[in-house]
């Protein structure tokens, strides 16, 4: 397994300790078992004349839990956004539209909604296809 944020620096002239290089290495994480399985190797091959100190282990898993938040945080927000543009373009069906799509004036009323495979809404407005993002005024 290649860690590549993962530097070894010797602390005085006993052993060596993993530590951080320039960039914080728990950023980069995204999986908390890649993270559980760096933390026992780092307990397992720690020097037992200096061991990491509880307060560094606490800190690490502080780091982690903070980050599993965010990304909580971000997967809701994404989803909260996603439901609001929905509402916002079934909003739409019967009222009267103007778009710009591929370079094009499109105007009209909009007659359905869909969503792409990424949940992203369309307006359909006669026969074209209108991305709700391309939508520069309603009428």
């Amino acid at each position: 397994m290649t860690i590549a944020a993962i530097t070894t620096s010797t602390s005085g002239t006993s052993g060596s300790s993993a530590s951080a290089s320039a960039t914080n290495p728990l950023s980069s994480l995204e999986n908390p078992q890649l993270f559980l399985q760096l933390l026992v190797a780092e307990l397992q091959n720690q020097d037992p004349t200096n061991p990491t100190s509880p307060s560094s282990i606490m800190q690490q898993t502080s780091q982690l839990a903070q980050m599993e938040a965010v990304n909580q945080m971000s997967s809701a927000i994404a989803a909260e956004q996603a439901a609001s543009q929905t509402a916002e373009a079934a909003g739409l069906i019967g009222r009267s539209i103007t778009a710009t799509v591929n370079g094009q004036s499109v105007s009209g009323a909009v007659s359905a909604v869909t969503l792409d495979s990424s949940g992203t809404p369309s307006l359909t407005v006669g026969s074209t296809s209108v991305p709700i993002g391309a939508v520069t005024s309603i009428q």
